[in-house]
């Protein structure tokens, strides 16, 4: 009787402490991963996501907002950490100010800004921004330049463009992502010239042959690579998924050509299975 009474006590402070830890463990506050509404930018934070939530076990939730609306949120720390950070050139504006309050984590990809054209277009015509300061370019072009937003760091960077090759004759012609594209696929379609405000990576490279033209005043700047920012203190709070963070890169072809199938399906079907042919990699960026 006396063993049994033990027994019991046992299992019953074993089943309370089980009560205790279960309750922490469901509470568990989510990773917040804030992203902009970007083809690029939806499919690092969904595979980064889709990473942490298999490897950790950890709760992950997702923030869409723009982006001067995320450094805030970092800022602040209503978001742990946003994967599409372009330096040092696209969102240089938004690093000045936020630098002292962030914290960089690494590089994930590298990308390009500019203006591109149709490959189509002879490069004897135009080749270069210089380009289209010669009698009768502006009008082939439409005398419009089309941007996918107007605002935005790449937008701004145009009407200097603008101002700084003196491209009098041309107006900067913004919507949205979808709109600036679905022009572009008209104009090919009827053998009109366009210029748009172009980046890497994106599907469009794999779905058009487009070339950037040469920027020779360096306004676009080089190559920009795109970084993972944190909130202050969040290396030290989540060690394993900071290490993640600080390994976690994409090949450029890859992530177009996710980009391109996303269009024929969904982001959220093409990052499933991306991340299940690529686990292992995944997981060794843990480590």
């Amino acid at each position: 009787m006396r063993l049994m009474h033990t027994f019991k006590v046992l299992m019953g402070g074993l089943a309370l402490s089980l009560l205790q830890v279960l309750p922490v463990s469901a509470e568990q506050a989510p990773i917040r991963i804030g992203w902009i509404n970007w083809a690029d930018a939806e499919i690092t934070a969904k595979l980064a996501a889709k990473a942490i939530e298999d490897v950790t076990g950890h709760p992950v939730k997702l923030v869409m907002a723009d982006l001067g609306i995320q450094f805030q949120a970092l800022a602040n720390k209503s978001v742990d950490f946003i994967p599409m950070v372009w330096l040092p050139g696209a969102h240089k504006t938004f690093w000045d100010k936020y630098s002292s309050q962030v914290e960089n984590l690494g590089t994930v990809y590298d990308g390009k800004i500019g203006w591109a054209i149709p490959d189509s277009i002879p490069a004897s015509e135009v080749s270069s921004i210089e380009d289209l300061n010669k009698p009768g370019i502006a009008a082939k072009f439409g005398n419009r330049i089309l941007s996918a937003g107007a605002g935005n760091g790449q937008y701004k960077l145009s009407e200097k463009a603008i101002a700084e090759y003196g491209l009098k004759d041309y107006k900067l012609v913004a919507s949205s992502e979808a709109g600036m594209l679905s022009e572009l696929a008209r104009d090919q379609s009827h053998d009109k010239w366009s210029i748009i405000n172009a980046w890497n990576p994106h599907w469009m490279f794999a779905k058009w042959k487009l070339r950037y033209l040469v920027d020779s005043k360096n306004i676009f700047g080089g190559t920009e690579h795109i970084h993972v920012v944190s909130r202050l203190g969040f290396k030290a709070d989540e060690p394993k998924i900071a290490t993640f963070l600080d390994h976690y890169t994409l090949p450029l072809n890859d992530l177009e050509t996710m980009q391109m199938q996303a269009k024929d399906s969904s982001v959220d079907e093409v990052v499933n299975a991306y991340y299940l042919k690529n686990r292992t990699r995944f997981a060794a960026m843990f480590q």
